[in-house]
């Protein structure tokens, strides 16, 4: 019999579709639970008795640990075995979800949360290497990935809807305990059918050049928090940059004088992967800088339920997912760089017809955007893991998909912070259009980045 075109997409054998199966878990759950908590917030800050300067911690305390680890957590892939440190983020992930679902306080929910973030940051970087080993021929792996960002964001675009289901019927400390029937069986099919993955031969952890890699990041990453509270006037975020900045510049001189460096600078002299990296930054904080801005579009414009809101949005996230699903068919076919530069055309184009507006417009005339939106996002998104990969040694598959995954972290923690400032002093949907501009200005300068790429190298995947 001829096999369906569905069947086109099947994988190559059991234990690689239950690998792919287990990382989706991983990140999907990641992802479903930082959008979930969103809506939770007005819930948590009524039961815990908080205020908003408490509550914005249970929220980026959780961003702050992810982002800053990212690259520790993928040389420590690299160097002990992907599915070990996966395995071990997933197993700290779903313990410190328990925590949170029972936290009795503030303090301690934030304590989990932060504990969620160190487990996140372990199994992200090493769920893109375990797909590596799992599919070793590329057309396979191109579609796998493509699978992989399809149910991830589908999963973490699902987050507003389930959450306020979850906190309408159970309350929001059911958003927490969902992760652990889930993390369970992920972590029993993570024993089960991940293959192991061998250390490499590099010796050493470079230490003390990873601790001053991960602060600068972290103080980066606080200092954007802090930011709008604060001002960007404030001695203290003043100092924080100043600080972040020096420490980047001397884990720069560490890597550049180690002989076994955490992040193996000969990786950026690689036009593809540096192209890809700084097209990931733009690209992630334009994406859900615009997210965010199509948020309070919908309630504070429009007037909508938060959970109206999150279905407006899924046009958004079906798509994208839809669109993932193809992408990697793409890659398999064509490479990495078509589906980057024309889903990233496609952003620019969706994020400046929305902008064109001259009133506010009900949900029907802006599905158009949201759905070009979606679809650019999903050729993006999946072709540029594909890329990272295809641009590093085996070896260095973790530490490679760490630097793509603090790239998207660091421009949406970013973006996030100087879109929300936007709409400070200004009317709200003045501030709509000017964030739009500038979400379809950053789409562009990460096409002409992403542009830069070897063709021959791309198209070789």
């Amino acid at each position: 019999m001829t096999a369906t075109p569905a069947l086109t997409l099947s994988l190559p054998a059991p234990a690689a579709r239950w690998t792919l199966v287990a990382t989706s878990f991983g990140l999907g759950m990641a992802l479903l639970d930082v959008t979930a908590v969103n809506v939770a917030i007005p819930s948590i800050e009524q039961s815990l008795q908080t205020d908003v300067r408490g509550l914005s911690w249970v929220i980026d305390g959780y961003t702050l640990t992810f982002a800053s680890l990212l690259l520790l957590a993928g040389g420590l892939g690299d160097r002990l075995g992907a599915k070990r440190v996966f395995t071990s983020g997933f197993v700290l992930f779903t313990a410190a979800s328990a925590l949170c679902g029972a936290a009795p306080a503030l303090p301690v929910l934030v304590f989990a949360r932060i504990l969620q973030g160190v487990g996140a940051a372990l199994f992200i970087p090493s769920s893109l290497a375990i797909l590596r080993e799992a599919y070793p021929y590329v057309r396979e792996r191109a579609r796998a990935i493509g699978i992989w960002s399809a149910l991830t964001a589908i999963a973490g675009a699902s987050g507003p809807v389930v959450g306020g289901l979850l906190v309408g019927a159970f309350g929001w400390r059911s958003i927490f305990l969902l992760n652990l029937p889930v993390g369970i069986v992920a972590i029993a099919m993570s024993v089960r059918f991940v293959a192991p993955s061998l250390p490499t031969s590099r010796r050493g952890l470079d230490l003390f050049a990873q601790i001053t890699g991960a602060s600068a990041l972290a103080v980066f990453t606080w200092a954007l928090i802090e930011r709008p509270a604060r001002g960007w006037t404030s001695p203290a975020i003043l100092i924080a940059l100043l600080a972040a900045a020096t420490g980047i510049v001397a884990f720069v001189a560490l890597e550049s004088r180690s002989r076994d460096p955490v992040l193996p600078l000969r990786l950026f002299s690689n036009r593809t992967f540096s192209a890809t990296a700084s097209a990931a930054l733009l690209y992630a904080g334009a994406f859900f800088g615009s997210v965010l801005v199509y948020s309070l579009y919908f309630q504070q414009i429009l007037g909508e339920a938060p959970a109206t809101a999150g279905l407006h949005l899924a046009a958004v996230s079906g798509t994208f997912g839809v669109t993932s699903l193809f992408a990697g068919r793409m890659v398999g076919r064509f490479g990495t760089r078509r589906p980057i530069l024309v889903g990233l055309a496609a952003l620019v184009l969706s994020a400046w017809a929305a902008a064109a507006m001259r009133t506010a417009a009900p949900f029907a005339a802006l599905s158009p955007a949201l759905v070009l939106m979606g679809f650019g996002a999903g050729l993006v998104a999946p072709a540029m893991n594909a890329a990272i990969l295809a641009s590093v040694p085996r070896a260095l598959s973790g530490i490679g998909a760490g630097v793509l995954n603090a790239a998207r972290q660091v421009g949406t923690a970013l973006a996030v912070a100087v879109f929300a400032s936007l709409f400070h002093g200004r009317a709200p949907f003045a501030a709509v259009r000017l964030a739009l501009l500038c979400a379809g200005g950053l789409y562009l300068v990460a096409l002409l980045l992403a542009a830069r790429a070897h063709p021959e190298t791309v198209e070789a995947v």
